[in-house]
């Protein structure tokens, strides 16, 4: 026997909107119609939303988080002095030679541009 994704083992599937039947004291059937859903639009998200904001859960939420925060950051493995030392030393050394390097290159154009305009006056 195939298994229905909802498990109902055997029932009717209710969210398609087929009734289902049942038989009521008197001996007639009885059509049961599924729940319609809410239509969503955005006066239900907005109250939504304020129910949510509305919570007093929301303290223990950010709590547990920072908590976690500080677990976390308790994982991390730091760098020792001298690695941090080292890595600091190696950004400055890449950030000097970037510094030259763009400045060789703007010297180079100013000085071609300058050259270009003084041909054509």
């Amino acid at each position: 026997m195939a298994q229905t994704a909802n498990n109902d083992k055997g029932k009717p599937d209710k969210g398609k909107g087929k009734p289902t039947h049942k038989k009521a004291q008197g001996g007639k059937a009885v059509t049961k119609r599924a729940a319609a859903k809410p239509t969503s639009g955005k006066g239900q998200q907005k109250s939504r939303r304020q129910a949510r904001a509305a919570k007093p859960g929301e303290k223990r939420g950010l709590m547990k988080f920072l908590r976690d925060v500080r677990i976390e950051l308790g994982k991390v493995t730091w760098p020792t002095r001298k690695d941090l030392m080292q890595s600091t030393l190696v950004v400055l050394v890449a950030v000097a030679i970037a510094t030259v390097y763009c400045f060789g290159l703007d010297t180079v154009f100013a000085k071609s541009v300058d050259v270009i305009l003084s041909a054509i006056k």
